[in-house]
């Protein structure tokens, strides 16, 4: 007879589903293999659907990190497993395990942002609706010799993992406990081998609350030879005498999050358990819990973390800057949470296609944030009405207001380019505002904006003006410019300057731009503080912007728009409603983005920023880039039997095979086949590129 094949996981799945897509690491033992029965009831209670869950823990508010794992598990999961609408499931859970960091604050707004961004679970469910099964499930782990009750503080806890960590670290270099250079520590706990009835006890003593917090626990009776470090034993249990924000005071013993999410997956019949990177590790602990419970199994797939430039995702770090007012709240614009994003102007649209577009990936990697903001500007290019407004405004007036053009109503485009586009009315008033960026009391070649004797037009008016006169008054230094109309300058040439402008009746507006919270793309975790952007926030109270953004009433009186409108301001950027807009503070708005510049103008201004030392480094910077290729080019000629006879490998190796690749370290130690495994492959690449170089 032939054998049976060897059981794969996910072996309960159709071969319509392309579970390679999502497949990682396999466990060197079976743990996470099912049992030909498993599969049968999992396709019992599954049917054709394919369910994965969204689990975050109600201990804060989602950021953008939670938007790409919710991205992951609503849609393109799926998408990479072929998995048609109709058969897609997804959980939405509350993982409420530690009660003393949550509360109902986060459980409601995580539930609103998930709505808002559009997902649609299948059921919402709660860790602690489990509560009574997982009790249960840890008193079968204690009678069948799997768990046991410490009494260990956590300061020697981590002392005997400390001890098991060293060990393995020995074992992998060959050493065993018969060795004189074995590292010395008993990493197992005094209590490991206590009798099945004395665990019982101590543990239904546990849950009626006769120990204090911190005095005992109830830990996993694992693998400390292992060279994993979450096969150390882990606690499955610990005391914590507080409320629960979702059961109340029923429980003082909590389970945690390593014996708890792996059991609810099994529980609710979850086909892909999908977590970031830093989770890879826990594969084994995860798999080693389902299979002494004798559970079905899911398939785990670990994605890297979402990192973004410019952007500050750790809680810790978050919450500090909150602490020291930084920021003025979860929901401050600057902030990478869901709330933040959403204020500063970010639909929930271009976070989704966001998402989807950097996919995902078992590499770790940094996005450019440029890319969010140019998905946000398609997103929103036909739906943001165009208007004129100046943010730092200064005075104009005309003195030919006579003039035919003047004081007539204008048809403006509200969405320049289209052909057939909707418009709205401006005056063109005899006293109008135009930006500060657009003056310059001494004029240049290279601007084009207005000056003293200097012709510009203005936008939308088929007019010019011209700068005769400065005034500045005394008392505030504010400007005003005495400027002459007309449709073209005396030499009958349009000038090549032309500018946004507001009339006389423009609403004020406080304007609120918002730039990179830090001063470089990736922030050290030693200076992260002092590379903060205290430009990050610029408030100008006193901006103007085209009246035709107020909304007619049924009454016919006019309101302000609502919160959450976007409207692209000519020649700025795109800003959007802020919440604090009302009759009484006025109008509030957001920049979510600025206009995108071209490459060259982004280079000539770059160029036109630096200082004289700024110059000297990058001239250092393409020097060294000049002798990096110089050296590319010499290893190049570089025979591969001579490579790791280099300066950069002295005193590393002690002996080589023929061709060339160490085979002992220094100490003539024998280097293990993992080290050797990743020489041969500098070596395979340094061949590669020789002979390239030879031909």
């Amino acid at each position: 007879e032939m054998a049976e094949a060897k059981r794969e996981p996910g072996s309960w799945l159709g071969a319509d589903v392309k579970k390679a897509a999502l497949t990682a690491r396999k466990l060197d033992q079976d743990w996470d293999v099912t049992t030909p029965a498993q599969d049968e009831e999992q396709k019992l209670n599954n049917g054709a659907i394919v369910r994965t869950r969204f689990p975050p823990e109600p201990n804060g508010y989602l950021h953008i990190g939670h938007a790409k794992s919710m991205n992951m598990n609503f849609s393109l999961a799926f998408d990479k497993l072929g998995v048609e609408p109709s058969r897609r499931e997804t959980l939405f859970r509350y993982d409420d395990t530690n009660p003393e960091a949550e509360c109902a604050e986060y459980i409601d707004s995580i539930k609103e942002d998930v709505a808002w961004m559009g997902w649609k679970p299948v059921r919402t469910t709660y860790a602690s609706d489990y509560f009574d099964k997982l009790y249960e499930l840890a008193e079968r782990l204690i009678t069948e010799g799997h768990c046991y009750v410490c009494f260990q503080k956590s300061e020697d806890i981590e002392q005997c993992r400390e001890a098991a960590r060293t060990q393995a670290q020995a074992r992998s270099k060959g050493l065993s406990d018969k060795d004189a250079e074995w590292p010395s520590g008993n990493p197992f706990s005094p209590w490991r081998d206590m009798e099945v009835a004395v665990n019982m006890e101590r543990f239904r003593d546990m849950k009626k609350g006769k120990y204090d917090e911190g005095e005992c626990c109830l830990r996993m009776k694992m693998d400390m030879t292992s060279s994993n470090l979450n096969m150390f034993d882990q606690v499955a249990y610990r005391i914590k005498f507080c409320a629960h924000p979702h059961v109340g005071e029923k429980w003082v013993i909590y389970p945690t999050y390593d014996f708890t999410h792996c059991v609810q997956d099994s529980l609710e019949r979850v086909d892909f358990s999908i977590c970031t990177l830093e989770f890879e590790s826990r594969r084994e602990s995860y798999y080693w819990l389902l299979h002494h419970l004798g559970m079905f199994k899911p398939m785990v797939y670990e994605m890297s973390r979402l990192n973004i430039e410019y952007m500050l995702l750790s809680k810790r770090k978050l919450l500090k800057l909150i602490e020291t007012k930084f920021f003025h709240g979860w929901d401050d614009p600057r902030m990478p949470t869901i709330k933040g994003l959403r204020r500063r102007g970010y639909t929930a649209g271009t976070l989704n296609k966001f998402c989807d577009t950097i996919g995902v990936t078992r590499n770790e990697n940094l996005i450019e944030y440029s890319f969010l903001q140019e998905i946000f500007r398609q997103e929103v290019d036909a739906s943001a009405r165009r208007v004129m407004a100046v943010l730092e405004p200064i005075k104009v007036v005309l003195t030919n207001p006579d003039h035919e053009t003047v004081g007539k109503p204008l048809q403006v485009p509200d969405f320049p380019q289209k052909v057939d586009s909707s418009q709205h009315t401006v005056a063109l008033t005899p006293t109008l505002y135009i930006d500060g960026a657009d003056f310059r009391e001494v004029d240049s070649k290279d601007y084009f904006g207005l000056a003293p004797g200097k012709w510009i037009g203005l936008k939308y008016a088929n007019l010019c003006i011209c700068c005769d006169e400065v005034r500045v008054s005394p008392e505030t230094g504010e400007k005003e410019l005495i400027c002459t109309a007309a449709v073209l300058p005396p030499d009958g040439k349009r000038p090549q300057g032309c500018v946004q402008w507001v009339p006389s009746n423009g609403l004020k507006l406080e304007a609120r731009l918002y730039d990179h919270l830090f001063k470089v793309p990736q922030p050290s975790d030693e200076d992260w503080e002092a590379q903060l952007n205290h430009e990050s926030e610029v408030i100008l109270s006193g901006a103007r912007i085209d009246p035709s953004i107020l909304l007619t009433e049924g009454g016919g009186g006019q309101e302000l728009p609502s919160t959450g409108t976007h409207f692209q301001f000519e020649r700025i950027g795109i800003f959007v409603v802020d919440p604090d807009t009302s009759p009484e503070k006025g109008l509030v708005m957001n920049r979510t983005a600025p206009l995108k510049e071209s490459k060259a103008k982004l280079k000539v201004a770059l160029q036109n920023s630096k200082s004289a030392a700024e110059l000297e480094k990058e001239e250092k910077r393409k020097e060294h880039q000049r002798k990096a290729l110089e050296a590319k080019a010499a290893r190049a000629c570089l025979d591969p039997k001579d490579l790791f006879k280099q300066p950069e490998y002295a005193g590393k190796f002690g002996a080589f095979d023929d061709s060339g690749v160490p085979t002992h370290d220094a100490a003539n130690v024998p280097l293990t086949k993992s080290a050797v495994k990743k020489l041969k492959k500098d070596w395979a690449k340094q061949k590669k590129v020789f002979d390239k170089s030879q031909k």
